[in-house]
């Protein structure tokens, strides 16, 4: 098992940099791709990189690899319909595949090919956009492979930024426009919740931080975004005793 050292702490955080700068600058995705692919190399420890993502027109296209074999492993999939990657995007949910001959069964045509090409590991992540699968991001070893924890989370934050790159702006003017509707978007939602946390510590006769801690506990407990709840307890659609209940049961 291949695990996270600390003399990778520098290329990573180099490597952060970097992307978040392209997609700051507005660089197009396919540089952005380009490093992602050497990060999850060196970060992670994996031999070669691919990805997936669902066309315009329902189907599924290879957008980086990270050279010619992961290529050839990418553009399979996507043309005999079966594989890892294609399973995480239509499951969209990660597929760990530490010792890919044991899954002849369950991908008989890819598993021999992928074998054939030197790969003896894989593991795929959603491409995520809006909660929805729209890729996979393919990790692919030459020997057995099991990802530790936090090389998982470190993949999937790769594949969270690979969506960014693919789905940002380009139209400089348009990036523009963007940013000004969600700075105040931002703010009208910051001032909702100071009314709402205003109205639970009068109401309930608490401090302001204990309200917006009993408003944002119900938020996770229900899986309702803070927004929304703020509006509720405005509208009066939410009894409020409700929130005293939510942060008993947490606490």
């Amino acid at each position: 098992m291949l695990g996270y050292v600390p003399e990778q702490h520098d290329f990573l955080t180099d490597a952060l940099a970097e992307i978040t700068g392209l997609l700051v600058s507005g660089e197009r995705g396919e540089a952005v791709l380009q490093v992602i692919d050497e990060a999850c190399m060196r970060v992670l420890g994996v031999a070669a990189v691919g990805m997936l993502v669902i066309d315009p027109r329902g189907g599924i296209e290879v957008v980086a690899a990270s050279d010619e074999q992961a290529r050839f492993v990418e553009l399979l999939q996507s043309q005999v319909d079966e594989g890892p990657c294609l399973e995480c995007i239509h499951a969209n949910e990660v597929i760990n595949v530490p010792d890919l001959a044991s899954a002849r069964n369950r991908w008989p045509t890819f598993v021999p090919a992928a074998l054939a090409a030197g790969f003896r590991a894989v593991h795929a992540l959603p491409l995520r956009l809006g909660g929805r699968s729209v890729g996979g991001l393919n990790l692919l070893h030459t020997s057995e492979l099991w990802l530790t924890e936090l090389q998982q989370r470190l993949a999937q934050t790769f594949a969270d930024l690979a969506v960014l790159g693919l789905s940002q702006e380009r139209d400089a003017a348009r990036r523009m426009e963007r940013l000004a509707e969600e700075t105040l978007g931002a703010l009208n939602d910051r001032a909702m919740m100071g009314q709402a946390v205003g109205l639970v510590a009068g109401t309930l006769d608490i401090l302001p931080e204990q309200a917006r801690m009993m408003i944002g506990l119900y938020a996770r407990r229900y899986e309702r975004s803070a927004r929304d709840l703020a509006q509720a307890v405005i509208d009066g659609r939410l009894d409020l005793a409700d929130l005293t209940v939510a942060a008993s049961e947490t606490s």
